[in-house]
């Protein structure tokens, strides 16, 4: 599905350029995407979707406190606030202005082919993870807008599943203890959110960055590999920056919460459930 002709238009008057509309990657995607035909071309991205309606963003509303709409410029310095020297080194993000109170920003258009999980990219990811989790945060939430310290995220977790429709009919919630530490997270993390070109690899779409617990971070990468030579180079990569983590009490909690929040998908909690504990 490609960007209705008359909003290509109405975004082209709006930023002066002309544009190639590119079609989405997903029916649920949160951003329409069109391409500058400039010598120096852009790629621009125009929010598709909104908290009322995404599950996902909902998500990241209810749990973690952040509204991309209510902060679109201010998300753009997320990047400056970072670890330096990153193995996947993100895009800078630009605002560039409301549509219609749309937000609409842009990044660098890189050449280049979206990553495919694999042992070279899962090794490469770990130690993504590995070096984000070196830094601790002052706790969980989002630096734009609130942070709470961590002694309040099993609450904040079991409420968020107690008015969640898909656990109406859950007999009990699953427990929550309190976490070790808050660092930067993903929680949409992907494989196909990364691209390799002739510069190496980069990091293209970061937008949805919270500050979360470790262990809600973990479980997320834990659910997102299948494939045990991936899972012993995501390990390998990750060993190199951090120590391992046990999830043990953490894992049900957490998962119900991915499960949730759609972070794999429309699936069954039955899948998420009995998905390997690969990571200790």
């Amino acid at each position: 599905m490609y960007p209705d002709p008359a909003l290509t238009h109405r975004v082209e008057v709006f930023t002066g350029h002309a544009l190639a509309p590119l079609p989405l990657a997903w029916d649920d995607s949160a951003n329409w995407l069109w391409r500058t035909r400039d010598e120096a071309p852009q790629l621009l991205k125009l929010a598709r979707t909104h908290p009322a309606q995404d599950p996902f963003w909902q998500g990241i509303n209810r749990l973690f406190g952040f509204d991309r709409w209510r902060c679109p410029e201010a998300i753009t310095r997320l990047v400056g606030a970072l670890p330096t020297y990153l193995p996947l080194p993100p895009l800078p993000l630009t605002y560039l202005g409301a549509l219609h109170q749309t937000p609409l920003w842009s990044l660098p258009w890189s050449e280049g082919v979206s990553a495919r999980m694999g042992e070279v990219f899962a090794e490469l990811l770990g130690s993504q993870l590995g070096y984000l989790h070196r830094e601790t945060v002052s706790g969980w939430g989002h630096p734009l807008e609130t942070v709470w310290p961590l002694s309040q995220w099993p609450r904040r977790a079991r409420d968020f599943l107690k008015h969640h429709p898909g656990c109406a009919d859950w007999q009990a919630l699953p427990d929550f203890p309190i976490p070790s530490r808050a660092v930067w997270c993903l929680p949409d993390l992907r494989a196909d959110q990364f691209l390799y070109g002739a510069t190496g690899w980069l990091w293209s779409d970061w937008e949805a960055l919270v500050w979360a617990p470790l262990e809600f971070d973990l479980c997320v990468a834990e659910l997102l590999i299948t494939e045990p030579a991936e899972r012993y180079a995501f390990v390998t990569g990750y060993r190199r920056q951090s120590p391992d983590v046990a999830l043990g009490t953490y894992r049900q909690g957490m998962r119900a919460l991915i499960w949730a929040m759609r972070l794999q998908g429309d699936i069954d909690w039955r899948v998420v459930q009995s998905h390997p504990h690969w990571l200790m």
